[in-house]
């Protein structure tokens, strides 16, 4: 017998959290794929749902020279970002030793990473690193040179707009009024 839908880790991963960190949430996944993977409900019923496209990835490129880290990469359809009914795009980067990594960016947001010249797929590389003082931040690290990548450790990129750390666990993204 075949099965009327399936979720994928990504998906999984979410929700779970969601379930077993947010105790005021409810998690649903919708019957059709409408671009919308899990729709986060508050058991009170106020509010209304958050829609949310997720994706996954485990982690790339161990590299001792950064110290713990996390390399998650993702092809993504700028197509598809630019006409997503998504509220917040969650991406989950998953390390060698099963730690979980969440990017939550709002749909809005996100359309301004996506580069205009990004015509079929978008690589996006999210690099979170656990800094000296013990704070996790993520970087967009697509095209950036080994010595840059290493910088990271240190400073943030000179480029504003591949600093994510804003976005690096944001649960507070779903309780929207």
């Amino acid at each position: 017998m075949k099965s009327l839908f399936s979720i994928h880790a990504g998906e999984f991963l979410v929700g779970d959290h969601i379930i077993r960190k947010r105790h005021a949430y409810e998690v649903w996944v919708p019957a059709k794929d409408s671009g919308v993977d899990l729709l986060v409900t508050r058991k009170d019923r106020r509010w209304r749902p958050v829609a949310l496209q997720a994706k996954f990835s485990r982690s790339f490129g161990l590299d001792a020279l950064l110290g713990e880290q996390a390399l998650g990469w993702f092809s993504l359809q700028p197509a598809k970002i630019r006409s997503s009914t998504a509220d917040i795009w969650v991406f989950v980067v998953v390390t060698w030793k099963h730690k979980e990594h969440y990017v939550l960016i709002p749909t809005a947001e996100l359309r301004k990473l996506v580069p205009r010249s990004s015509k079929s797929i978008w690589h996006l590389y999210l690099t979170i690193i656990k800094g000296k003082n013990g704070e996790y931040r993520c970087y967009q690290t697509r095209g950036l040179k080994k010595a840059e990548k290493h910088a990271l450790a240190d400073a943030p990129p000179q480029d504003k707009k591949r600093d994510l750390s804003q976005w690096l666990e944001r649960w507070d993204l779903i309780d929207q009024e």
